[in-house]
């Protein structure tokens, strides 16, 4: 169904195909946990997990407040 969207040669940048991933419970356990971490920190402490994983946390401010979800629904993706 989605599966297009998280080869390496798919319209989605890395962030995005972790976005994908993790909204679809499909990252390893480390990033499972960090993603479980990016979501229940405050300000603070984003922004010291963003020192170091950028890629992670600057997904995630894509998707919570950005248009990332609605330009991954308008791609076709089950969101």
């Amino acid at each position: 169904m989605f599966g297009q969207f998280l080869k390496e040669d798919s319209p989605l940048s890395d962030s995005e195909r972790w976005v994908v991933k993790w909204q679809f419970g499909l990252l390893g356990d480390f990033q499972k946990a960090l993603a479980a971490a990016i979501t229940r920190a405050d300000e603070n402490n984003l922004a010291a997990l963003e020192l170091g994983f950028p890629l992670q946390v600057g997904a995630f401010r894509d998707w919570q407040r950005g248009d990332l979800a609605k330009r991954l629904r308008a791609m076709g993706l089950p969101l």
